[in-house]
């Protein structure tokens, strides 16, 4: 039942939008920012106290974020009323800093709007509450989050899981699903995934398009709808990054990234009006929130602050009397192209990890992302054709011209990955997304969200300016079709043909069958049933491309490995290459002692991706040594009789 989500949804929305909503107000923030930039900071806050915490000797966990939320927002209040005493003029602009009755109409309906198309879209790929992505990192991201509740550990400098020194890993994502487990006292790791999925696409994503919608064009309801709805019409995100790898962090990363761009572009471009001065120690949460969760959408960040800032220097230096704001904002061009130096450099994984290679022709790279369905996705010619009109608008426009342009970067750096065939060239200019075209590919639909709306805005004036001079229609009237073209665009977005064969492309990897690559229903079940049929401290021998490690996840029993790339040692690889050799094999009991493996799971027959079975675990039905626990299906559990 889908309802066995909403315990995990409203536990993660509240994670989301509560720490870093308090941090936003302290910080006097406008309250389209406060709203967009909350979930940033609010994972900022969580997955950065699960990095401090292992140092002061607590445990993470609910008690230790609220005590690190309140002592940031108490110190964001002080330093306001410091600022507040110091400059009094600025207490007047806080009331200009509600939004207009007409906007605030316009979020509280755009956003749900928003929040339901995209929801459904995500509900349709997942199709089950329970469902597992059958692919390769599934095995990772699902067992780290049951390792998180087991150890309250949850820190990105020392991760241990499959590290017994501790490894650094982004664990953002696994740390806010964790501790929305802990918040409504759920137990069910794929259950809590997928309802977390559920609450980032539809309430993250959506609400950091239209913060950004919102800052870009000040608030115009033509365009905030449009945004909401093609949020949820561009087949390349959320669609890809809950297919490929599955990529759980990039997802969520990507899903931050609209609102943090939305503060940057404040930053960065506020002449005419002053960006609240708390607004960058807030960024620089939500920064850090971003790191934490991909840090290669940092980089990302940098690339699109370096286009804002040095278009925004250009168009500058064409007005007089600015010579000022235009060493200012040459200065900080300057910074931020060191800044984006130095991250490319350093951010990015070493060659022989970047192994994804050229997949398409270079003039059919070029062909989707103009049509902006990257991938060989079904095109979606509604938010195409908007964004492709909007992307022209915003070249010859210069406020909007960075948008155009960081389109177009971001454009070129998927048709590398895409398509060129040098591999250095590759390493150079996307090693940081591991070479890999579809980590890019989601990347597009940020620009194309408010491209799209300005597309919408520059078809508006060209039908005002069709019928000027023959008939005079009221703003009523051109307000009272906003509902007519809402309809017009959702039945043509999300709701069109297009999308759903999207959707049935994506939602494969989320089906359970019995040739499935990771968990069959009887390997499901089996696992599911695990805490009755063993003792609560035994340990289970699996191999983990067969997707028995999920077991980890799922039942909550410990398994020796827990990542398709697990570590190595003596130990673990005298079970690997010689466990059904147990009875005969004298170095196999002695290592399996040490490890404590009492009992193998046994399922045979498929295996994930390329990964290959390991021998030790080969013909274990046949083998002497060991004896039949359960079974269902040809899933197997055996208890190891061979060492006594």
């Amino acid at each position: 039942m889908w309802s066995s989500l909403i315990p995990v949804f409203a536990s993660a929305a509240t994670l989301l939008f509560v720490p870093g909503g308090l941090v936003g107000i302290a910080a006097g923030l406008r309250k389209s920012l406060a709203i967009g930039l909350a979930p940033a900071i609010s994972v900022g806050l969580i997955a950065g106290t699960g990095v401090i915490a292992p140092m002061l000797a607590v445990p993470w966990g609910l008690l230790t974020v609220s005590a690190v939320t309140l002592f940031t927002v108490i110190v964001i209040l002080a330093v306001r009323l410091v600022l507040a005493r110091r400059h009094p003029e600025r207490r007047r602009t806080s009331a200009s800093q509600w939004p207009r009755l007409g906007t605030l109409v316009t979020w509280c309906l755009a956003w749900p709007l928003s929040a339901a198309v995209t929801g459904l879209t995500v509900c349709r790929i997942i199709n089950t509450p329970n469902a597992i992505s059958q692919t390769f990192d599934a095995v990772f991201h699902l067992n780290a989050v049951e390792w998180i509740l087991q150890t309250d550990n949850a820190s990105s400098l020392r991760f241990y899981l499959e590290a017994p020194e501790g490894f650094v890993y982004p664990v953002g994502w696994h740390t806010l699903v964790a501790l929305s487990m802990k918040l409504c006292h759920a137990t069910a790791v794929p259950v809590a995934t997928n309802a977390t999925v559920l609450a980032v696409a539809a309430l993250v994503w959506t609400s950091g398009c239209l913060t950004l919608t919102h800052v870009i064009f000040r608030g115009h309801h033509l365009a905030l709808f449009t945004a909401a709805v093609i949020a949820g019409s561009l087949s390349a995100f959320p669609s890809v990054m809950l297919s490929w790898g599955v990529l759980y962090p990039n997802f969520f990363a990507i899903s931050l990234l609209p609102s943090v761009l939305a503060a940057t572009h404040q930053l960065l471009t506020a002449a005419d009006t002053q960006p609240t001065p708390l607004l960058l120690p807030a960024g620089i949460l939500a920064i850090g929130g971003l790191g934490l969760s991909q840090p290669n959408t940092v980089v990302t960040l940098v690339i699109a602050s370096v286009v804002l800032s040095v278009t925004t220097v250009l168009g500058t230096s064409q007005d007089k009397g600015a010579a000022a704001r235009i060493r200012r904002q040459a200065y900080v061009a300057n910074a931020l192209i060191i800044v984006m130096a130095v991250t490319w450099i350093f951010l990015r994984p070493p060659f022989e990890s970047a192994i994804w290679e050229p997949s398409y022709a270079t003039s059919g790279s070029i062909g989707e992302v103009v049509t902006t369905m990257p991938v060989q996705l079904p095109v979606v010619w509604t938010a195409s054709v908007l964004t492709f009109i909007g992307f022209v608008a915003a070249l010859r426009t210069r406020p909007y011209r960075w948008l155009a342009v960081l389109h177009i970067t971001t454009s070129i750096l998927y048709v590398v990955a895409r398509s060129t065939k040098d591999e250095e060239i590759r390493y150079i200019f996307v090693g940081t997304w591991y070479k890999d075209a579809s980590r890019l590919a989601a990347l597009i639909p940020v620009t194309a969200v408010p491209l799209a709306a300005l597309g919408m805005i520059v078809l508006a004036r060209w039908a005002r300016k069709a019928v000027a001079g023959r008939l005079t229609v009221p703003q009523w009237l051109v307000r009272s079709s906003y509902p007519v073209i809402v309809l017009a665009l959702v039945l043509t977005g999300p709701l069109s043909e297009a999308m759903s064969d999207t959707v049935k492309l994506v939602e494969k990897g989320y089906l359970m069958s019995a040739d499935s690559s990771s968990l069959t229903p009887d390997e499901y079940a089996l696992i599911e049933r695990l805490p009755d049929l063993i003792e609560k401290d035994a340990v289970v021998a699996v191999d983990p491309g067969t997707g028995a490690s999920l077991a980890y996840a799922i039942s909550g029993v410990d398994t020796n490995l827990k990542h398709l790339l697990h570590r190595h040692n003596t130990d673990i690889d005298r079970v690997d290459y010689r466990l059904n050799k147990a009875s005969t094999d004298p170095a196999v009991c002695p290592a399996l002692r040490r490890m404590r493996i009492t009992y193998v799971l046994y399922f045979p027959g498929k295996i994930i991706s390329d990964k290959k079975p390991v021998p030790g675990f080969a013909h274990l039905d046949n083998a002497p040594g060991f004896e039949l626990v359960s079974r269902q299906g040809k899933a197997s559990l055996y208890r190891i009789t061979a060492c006594g």
